[in-house]
This record gives C-alpha cells, sequence and structure tokens, in this order.
C-alpha cells in the first residue's frame, strides 16, 4: 500500500471522527478516536465501520476526493458506535458492522446529492438515524446475536461530585458517541474548549436552555437533565449558533429557538419510538437543524455561513474581514467617462430619480467653483461636458441606438422623447444598461455591436428631457421604454482622495474614474511556477530566506506555497487582492499586510482601506477575545489597512486595531520585472533575492 493511500484512508478516518462535534482537523478526529477506545466494543466497532464504508465507497468508484473530508463516513462511525454500544466484538457482530457501515455510506451518498440537488442542504445525520433504526429492530430478532454479543456497560466512569446540570451534560456529551458517562463527556467538552470557545459555550448554554425549558414542561429540571438524549439541544445550539450561520447575537437567538422547539419533537419522539423500544437518537437535531438552514436560505438570511473555516471564530473573523471588501454585486458597472467629473444626481434623485425610474445616476463636468458652465452657460458649448466621450460601462451587445434627436437649446427641453438620443446595451449578466442624452448624431456604434468596458460610445449632449448637458446612466430588467430600473454599482473610483473598489458616489461631489492600468497589472501579474526567493531581515538582521512558488489549486486559484503555508491571491474588476493565508508561515501573513489589496490603477498620493483579519495581527489571547466579542457586537474589535501611493512605484501603508493598540507601518516597492521588490512591515524587510 502506497504512502498516498495510507494518508488519504487516515483522512478519511479521523476526519469522520471530528466531523461528529462540527471539528476540523486530524488532531480532533485522533483525539476523539483515543476517547471511543474508553469502551473498547464501541470504538473498536466504530472504527471497523468507517474502514468498511470507506471500502465499498472506494469498490464503487466513489473518489477520494470526496471521502478524505470524513463528509460521507461520519455517519458509518456513528452506526458503528451504537452497535459498539449494544453489542461486544464478536464473529456476527463484525459482521453486522460491516453490513450496516456498508448500507449507511451508500445511503449517504444517494441522499446527499438528492438534498443538495434539490435543497441545497446538507444530510446531517439522516443516514445514522435510518440504518440505525434498522439495526435496532432488526437486532431484536437476532435472538443468537443477543445470546452471543449482549453486554453490561460499566459504571466506573462516573465522577460522582458534580452537580446534576454538569453530569447531565457531560453524559450528553458521551452519548453523543454512545458513551453516556461523565469521564467520557468531560473530556470532549475539553476537546471543544481548547478548539472553539464559541462551540463549547454553545454547547453547554443550549444544553442548560433545552433541560430547564423541558423541566419546566414536565415538572423537573433533574429530570430532564439525566435524560441522555438531550445532546439533541447541544447539537442544534452548535449547528445553528455557530456551524451553519456566523455567530453573532441573532444567530445565537435563533439556535435556542431551535432548542425550544426540540423539546416538543423530543417529547414528541420519545413517546413514538418508545412503543417499538428505540431510542430518538438525532432525530431533534435533524429536524430542526435542516429545517432552520432551508428557511433561512429562502429568506435570504446575511449572517449565513458560505465558506467554512476551521473554526466559529475564524468563520467570524473571515466573515467581518470580507465585508465590502470584494465587488459582490452583480450589476457591477465601470463608470461612463474618463478623468473628474460631478455626480449630479443619484438614487431617488431631488428632481427626476423617481418611481420605477428611481434607479439611475446623472454626471456632469463642474470648475472649482461648482458652475457647470463657463462665460453666461446660454450656449451648449458653454458647458464643460457637452461633447465629452462617453465611455461603455459594460462589455456587451448594443440593441437600441437613437442618435438623430436634436439637441436642446438651454431653457428647453423634449417632453415627448424622455430620453433623448440613447444607447441600451445587453450585459451577458441579465440586465439592460441605458446611457441617455447623447448629443445629436455622435453615436459611434450600431445595433447589434458587440462592446467592451471603455468603448466610447459617443459624445455627451443634450438631448431628451435634459435641461443641461450630461451623462444619464440606469440598469433595467428590460428593453421596454417603462422597463423599471433596478440598483447597481460603480466599480474603480476616486472621491474625496478615497479610492473605492465599488459603491455609490455621493451625490454633488466629484468622482474620478479610476482607469484600469496595463503596468499595474504587469506589476502584480505572478506566472505559474515562477519561483522568489527573498532575504529577511529583523531590525536589519538577517533571519531567513523565504522562498516560494507560484501553484495553481484545484479549484483553479493561485497561491505563493512554501514549506508551511500558502498566500492565496487574484484579480477581480481591476484590484489586486491577497485573499487569505493557510498553515502557518507568519512571512506570507507579514506579506499579505504589506498589501492586501491593490487598485490596478493610478492618481498621485490615491488612498484606499480594507478590512484585516484580526488573528494577522493579534496574539492567540487577543485574537479569540475579539472573536467573542465581536459575537455579540459586530466590529467591536476590528482591523484595517490603510494605503496610498507615495509615487508610481512605491506603496506606503498602516495596519491599526484601536481596541488592542496595535500599529504595524507597512511599505512595498514594485517593479514591473520583480513585482514586489522589497517590502516592510514593522521591523520586518523583505529584499527580493532572485527571480526564476
Amino acid at each position: 500500500m502506497t504512502n498516498h493511500r495510507v494518508k488519504n484512508i487516515v483522512s478519511t478516518l479521523l476526519n469522520s471522527y471530528s466531523d461528529i462535534f462540527f471539528l476540523k482537523g486530524l488532531f480532533s478526529g485522533f483525539i476523539l478516536l483515543l476517547i471511543t477506545f474508553i469502551n473498547y466494543n464501541a470504538g473498536l466497532s466504530g472504527l471497523l465501520s468507517v474502514l468498511s464504508a470507506y471500502s465499498i465507497a472506494l469498490m464503487l468508484g466513489y473518489q477520494v476526493t470526496f471521502l478524505k473530508t470524513g463528509y460521507f463516513t461520519y455517519n458509518a462511525l456513528l452506526v458503528g458506535l451504537a452497535i459498539g454500544y449494544l453489542f461486544k466484538i464478536s464473529v456476527l457482530s463484525l459482521l453486522m458492522i460491516f453490513i450496516a457501515g456498508s448500507l449507511t455510506v451508500i445511503i449517504t451518498i444517494v441522499i446527499a446529492h438528492i438534498f443538495y440537488q434539490l435543497f441545497g442542504l446538507q444530510v446531517l445525520s439522516i443516514p445514522f438515524i435510518l440504518v440505525s433504526i434498522l439495526v435496532y429492530l432488526s437486532a431484536s430478532s437476532f435472538t443468537n446475536l443477543y445470546v452471543v454479543s449482549l453486554y453490561s456497560q460499566s459504571h466506573l466512569l462516573e465522577l460522582g461530585f458534580l452537580p446534576f446540570w454538569l453530569s447531565g451534560y457531560f453524559k450528553a456529551l458521551g452519548a453523543i458517541i454512545f458513551m453516556p458517562n461523565e469521564v467520557t463527556g468531560c473530556l470532549i467538552a475539553l476537546l471543544l474548549l481548547l478548539n472553539s470557545r464559541i462551540l463549547f459555550t454553545l454547547s453547554l448554554t443550549g444544553f442548560c436552555f433545552g433541560i430547564v425549558l423541558y423541566g419546566l414542561f414536565t415538572g423537573s429540571i433533574e429530570t430532564a437533565a439525566k435524560d441522555v438524549s438531550s445532546f439533541n439541544y447541544i447539537l442544534i445550539a452548535m449547528a445553528l449558533g455557530g456551524i451553519f450561520n456566523i455567530p453573532s447575537l441573532k444567530s445565537y437567538a435563533i439556535a435556542f429557538l431551535g432548542v425550544a422547539i426540540a423539546t416538543i419533537i423530543a417529547s414528541a419522539g420519545h413517546v413514538f419510538w418508545s412503543q417499538y423500544g428505540l431510542p430518538i437518537f438525532t432525530l431533534p437535531f435533524t429536524i430542526v437543524t435542516l429545517t432552520f438552514i432551508y428557511m433561512l436560505n429562502l429568506l435570504d438570511y446575511p449572517l449565513r455561513t458560505k465558506i467554512y473555516k476551521n473554526t466559529p471564530e475564524q468563520n467570524l473573523d473571515a466573515f467581518l474581514a470580507n465585508q465590502g471588501r470584494y465587488v459582490t454585486e452583480n450589476t457591477a458597472l465601470s463608470l461612463p467617462f474618463k478623468g473628474r467629473w460631478h455626480c449630479w444626481q443619484g438614487f431617488d434623485g431631488d428632481w427626476t430619480h423617481k418611481g420605477i425610474y428611481r434607479y439611475a445616476y446623472d454626471f456632469v463636468i463642474c470648475d472649482s467653483q461648482k458652475k457647470t458652465y463657463c462665460n453666461q452657460g446660454k450656449s451648449l458649448t458653454d458647458y464643460y461636458c457637452f461633447g465629452q466621450e462617453v465611455l461603455s460601462p459594460v462589455r456587451g451587445r448594443v440593441v437600441k441606438v437613437i442618435h438623430y434627436l436634436a439637441d436642446n437649446s438651454i431653457g428647453s427641453v423634449d417632453t415627448v422623447n424622455n430620453w433623448g438620443n440613447e444607447i441600451t446595451i445587453e450585459d451577458a449578466r441579465g440586465f439592460m444598461v441605458k446611457l441617455a442624452h447623447f448629443a445629436n448624431q455622435s453615436i459611434y456604434v450600431v445595433e447589434g455591436q458587440i462592446v467592451e468596458v471603455g468603448t466610447v460610445l459617443g459624445l455627451c449632449g443634450n438631448s431628451g428631457q435634459s435641461p443641461q448637458p450630461h451623462i444619464h446612466i440606469q440598469v433595467q430588467y428590460g428593453i421596454s421604454v417603462t422597463a423599471a430600473t433596478m440598483p447597481f454599482v460603480f466599480v474603480n473610483y476616486e472621491q474625496s482622495g478615497n479610492y473605492h473598489s465599488s459603491g455609490l458616489p455621493e451625490v454633488h461631489s466629484d468622482i474620478t474614474h479610476c482607469q484600469f492600468d496595463l503596468y499595474y497589472d504587469q506589476l502584480s501579474n505572478f506566472v505559474l511556477d515562477e519561483r522568489f526567493t527573498y532575504d529577511v531581515y529583523l531590525n536589519d538582521q538577517k533571519q531567513a530566506d523565504l522562498t516560494f512558488q507560484i501553484t495553481m489549486a484545484d479549484d483553479l486559484s493561485y497561491y505563493f506555497k512554501t514549506a508551511k503555508g500558502k498566500l492565496y491571491f487574484g484579480k477581480q474588476y481591476g484590484n489586486f487582492y491577497f485573499y487569505g493565508t493557510t498553515g502557518n508561515d507568519p512571512y506570507l501573513s507579514l506579506m499579505y499586510l504589506a498589501l492586501s489589496t491593490m487598485p490596478l490603477s493610478y492618481a498621485p498620493q490615491l488612498k484606499w482601506s480594507d478590512n484585516i483579519n484580526n488573528d494577522l495581527v493579534l496574539n492567540y489571547v487577543q485574537a479569540n477575545s475579539a472573536s467573542l466579542l465581536n459575537s455579540f457586537k459586530t466590529d467591536a474589535v476590528s482591523t484595517h489597512a490603510d494605503y496610498h501611493y507615495v509615487d508610481e512605484n512605491t506603496v506606503k501603508g498602516k495596519v491599526i486595531n484601536k481596541f488592542f493598540g496595535v500599529e504595524l507601518d507597512t511599505l512595498i516597492k514594485l517593479d514591473p520585472l520583480s513585482r514586489f521588490k522589497e517590502i516592510e512591515v514593522a521591523e520586518y524587510r523583505f529584499v527580493l533575492q532572485s527571480k526564476i
């Protein structure tokens, strides 16, 4: 067996264990594997069940890449633990473990596909519930199995001095892996605490809230705490409060509502399943969690987890750092002009942008006195923007052109032809862009023509219902003159000295179009398989050599790769980004801080800001404190970076966390051949040694 195959099996096995408690990492899985062997029969049964499921999935041709995550095998692990809880290891129980593990992975693969395709949901523990019910019901008639393999549970794993609620909490945690005792639960609680303070807190508070509510309904909180099926409250609280939703007060409220609903389902489940001698398993957790996730998807709940990191803390930190960082609007437009213009009217404008036409912008050119014209302003040519080029804000197909209408003289408007001379462009993203009030016979494009961003469409004029020359732009749902407008954003502009990668310009202020510059595209153009080596200095004393290679991931993303970690990068809408780091290379983190983002355009002293992950600048205690505080008050602790161009080849910055008083000065020197020639972050300095 090759080393690669062994690594795949180990990854599948250990990830299966960690997935049960929503943990990530092979170490957590290994600790949980050891904990299951507190009960030898259950531990070995679970291990063999996962191996059986993995072998069957491989035999059927399922991809190893998917199996390595543990997602398709943790249900088989739970089934194995359930069998091992009832029956000691024997030939008959081994046969049942193999059959049940195989059936579980087959059901998991089928249901996972159906649920994802139809509902966009994960399977959670549905396969475990189905197979466990089948096993428990069928085993009742397998009399030989009971005679040979049934065994009594040990009672030597109780601490005996804990208050009833803490004892119940530990037993409930242990019951998740079919070991309802205080020692097992205590070890699992410690593992949760070490991995995530948020998950640990949710597990404890969710349990306490559930037993108190259930106890109030039944008359005894202590009896409710002794019900080991209360582990469902733990799983629901962790899933809804920290895993499938970004930790926040609202997500916590959703989690506790889910726990409250689970008390009813648990009570009803006990009544129903007891008739067949069955435990309730994870039925309340599965029903409540899947229902809430589906409902929140329908409602487009903004705090849903899109990409899960290793812990809720990291998830929250990444969510807060990425807010507003990227262009997320599907309807993102480039500005329809060159240079500096004045935002005359925006959404819900003072004059004409009303009703179904509310989403539109008007632009003019003003002088230093905020006048739009020179001389007396009685002639069209007095107006600064008259006859200026109008650029295409999108790539698309021209579907409508009107070019023959006369320009209005100042003081009169055309009330019949509202838009005057106009161009409508169909964008491949599914919307139309209308630009209006062109000068008479000034349009350069024809219907059916494909235009690129920045293509000159025509000249600014004063046709239609226009009191003075200006550019009107709107996004609409169709080509009809009565088509309703829709929201949009502009990308890559400067306002009041600050660069905006996307947003809505402030009305009655100047705005400059920061046009894409091939020079800066080249400066940030890292080619696959290139290798860079830097001398790393700390306070001018050489510390190490840093060598990284440009590598491409399976999802076609690019990253700097070192022996210790990865730094992902890319470009979007005319901006260069460092997306984030994985692994444990502090030098890559410093490079991220030096220039987390950069506009691929230039203006003297152009300034821009970016959000930074707290854990890149804070120590372990500070970062965890920040995550806990941010889960109750968004942005209670935040880190941001302010950058600016010193000249065309130098960027300075400052990374600031006001809460903890952290400030780091940064500098990066750019070169079209060597890319990032020199990098400084606080006392560290990176000097390019070679590029291959």
